[in-house]
C-alpha cells in the first residue's frame, strides 16, 4: 500500500491474532492504485502533493482532515486534499489512489477547450476538501463509469501492463473524476460552460448565505459552514472577503447584532435582553453587551427600555 499512497501508519482496530488484511496493486499507466479487503483498521496518511480517492466497495470508511469526518460507504467516492488525514474503517473493501492537482487541471483545460485556466479552477482543484460527488443527475452515472473502469482494468492486468498502458485508462480516470470535480465541464457550450459557473458560485453562495441567516441563534462554526457549503476553510473565507468584505466569523457576528437591534427596538411583551442575545446566536450576555455597544454606542438594555415607552 505504502507503493500507492503516503502510508505512515497502518493499526488493527481489534485483537491482532485475528486480524487480517488481503490486498494488491495495480498500475494504470502514470496511475497506481490499491485494492483491500481488511477486518476493522486505522490509516494515517502524510501531507502530499497529490489528492487520495477512496472508493468503497464493501463496509465504511471514515477519513478525517481538519476536525471534519466524511463516511465513505459501498458505492461511494472521498477525495481528500493534500494535508495530513486518517480513516477508520469497518470490516471493508476499497480502491484508492492518488491524483496530481497539475494532470487534474491539464485534464480540465483539454476537456473544456481552455487555452487558460479560470481563475477558480486552480483553488477549486488544490483545497478539494473532504470532497464528495455532489447529488445531482449525472454524479451517480460518472460514479459508475469510474468503478467500472477501474473493474476492466483490473481484469485486462493479466495480459500485462504494456496493454492497460496503450488503453490509457489512467487517462479515463482523470477524466471522469474532472468531471465530478468540476461540474461545469459537463456543458456542452463554452458559453453555457461559463454562465453555469456563475451560476452555480452565485447560487452556492447565496444559499449559504440564507442558511446562515435562518439559524443565527444556532452555534455557526467553521466547520459547520465547510461541511453545509462543501467549500474548504480558506475558500470559505476568501469567498466572504471578496463578497462580504470580511471574515466569515465577522460577517456572522454583525449579523447577529442586527438581528439583536431590530428585536429590541420591536420587542414582545415577554422579551429579555438575556432571551435576545440568546435568540441571535450569543451564549454569554456580557460578551453580548460589549459588542452590541461597541457597533451601535447604546446598552441593549437602554435600547429594550426606550422601546417600551409609551
Amino acid at each position: 500500500m505504502q507503493e500507492a499512497l503516503p502510508l505512515v501508519e497502518l493499526i488493527p482496530l481489534e485483537p491482532e491474532s485475528s486480524w487480517w488484511c488481503y490486498g494488491a496493486n495495480l498500475r494504470l499507466g502514470g496511475l497506481l492504485a490499491t485494492a483491500w479487503t481488511a477486518r476493522p483498521t486505522r490509516m494515517t496518511f502524510s501531507e502530499r502533493q497529490e489528492h487520495i480517492v477512496v472508493l468503497g466497495y464493501g463496509g465504511e470508511q471514515r477519513l478525517r482532515q481538519a476536525s471534519t469526518t466524511w463516511p465513505c460507504a459501498r458505492g461511494g467516492c472521498v477525495l481528500m486534499a493534500s494535508a495530513v488525514c486518517t480513516m477508520e474503517s469497518t470490516l471493508s473493501s476499497a480502491v484508492a489512489f492518488a491524483l496530481t492537482r497539475d494532470r487534474l487541471l491539464e485534464t480540465a483545460m483539454a476537456m473544456g477547450g481552455y487555452q487558460q485556466k479560470p481563475k477558480d479552477w486552480e483553488e477549486t482543484v488544490s483545497l478539494a476538501h473532504g470532497w464528495s460527488p455532489p447529488r445531482n443527475n449525472a454524479a451517480p452515472s460518472l460514479l459508475s463509469a469510474l468503478q467500472q473502469t477501474i473493474a476492466m482494468a483490473g481484469q485486462l492486468s493479466g495480459y500485462g501492463h504494456g496493454l492497460l498502458d496503450r488503453l490509457q485508462f489512467d487517462d479515463q480516470i482523470y477524466r471522469l473524476m474532472v468531471a465530478m470535480l468540476l461540474p461545469e465541464i459537463r456543458q456542452d457550450k463554452t458559453l453555457d460552460r461559463l454562465l453555469h459557473r456563475q451560476r452555480q458560485g452565485r447560487d452556492s453562495f447565496d444559499e449559504l448565505i440564507d442558511y446562515i441567516k435562518q439559524n443565527l441563534g444556532e452555534p455557526l462554526t467553521l466547520t459547520d459552514l465547510e461541511s453545509r457549503s462543501h467549500y474548504s476553510r480558506r475558500a470559505l473565507q476568501y469567498a466572504f472577503a471578496e463578497r462580504m468584505g470580511c471574515t466569515a466569523t465577522k460577517w456572522i457576528k454583525m449579523q447577529r447584532l442586527d438581528r439583536a437591534r431590530q428585536r429590541l427596538e420591536r420587542p414582545t411583551l415577554n422579551d429579555t435582553v438575556g432571551s435576545i442575545a440568546r435568540e441571535c446566536g450569543y451564549r454569554s450576555l456580557g460578551l453580548f453587551s460589549v459588542d452590541f455597544q461597541q457597533r451601535f454606542h447604546v446598552r441593549p438594555s437602554e435600547l429594550l427600555r426606550e422601546s417600551r415607552r409609551p
